[in-house]
């Protein structure tokens, strides 16, 4: 009797991960509730919110950043950091000290930024 094993190459354990780059509307307009209920929660703390949730859940190993932009914009961080526990402490603390103070809303100019700034190898812009 005779027994053939296929050689079957062993999948590599990590997977690629991403740069997650965020984008947060911090314009005036922000600053208005959600909606004309009495006690409505404000925009920017719902979008902070949400920001905190998504920034929590992302893998570790891969990279951030986040914007904010209004009539200007600015960024976290000069270029995209790899997500580690001190980074993401790091960015929690600010996301909290966010504020609706950007002025209008105009979005091109940070849009244009990120996509022009250096990609990461292996790592797909998010």
């Amino acid at each position: 009797m005779v027994s053939f094993y296929p050689d079957i190459p062993e999948v590599e354990a990590s997977r690629t991960c991403g740069e997650f780059v965020f984008l947060m509307d911090r314009s005036g307009s922000m600053q208005s509730p959600l909606s004309y209920q009495k006690n409505s929660q404000l925009r920017i703390e719902a979008a902070k919110e949400t920001l905190l949730l998504l920034l929590k859940s992302l893998p570790m190993g891969c990279y951030f950043n986040i914007y904010g932009f209004g009539s200007s914009y600015d960024k976290f961080f000069p270029e995209s950091v790899k997500y580690t526990q001190e980074t993401m402490e790091e960015a929690v603390k600010r996301v909290k000290d966010l504020a609706a103070d950007l002025g209008g809303t105009e979005i091109l100019t940070p849009l244009l930024n990120m996509y022009k700034a250096p990609s990461i190898p292996g790592h797909p812009l998010q």
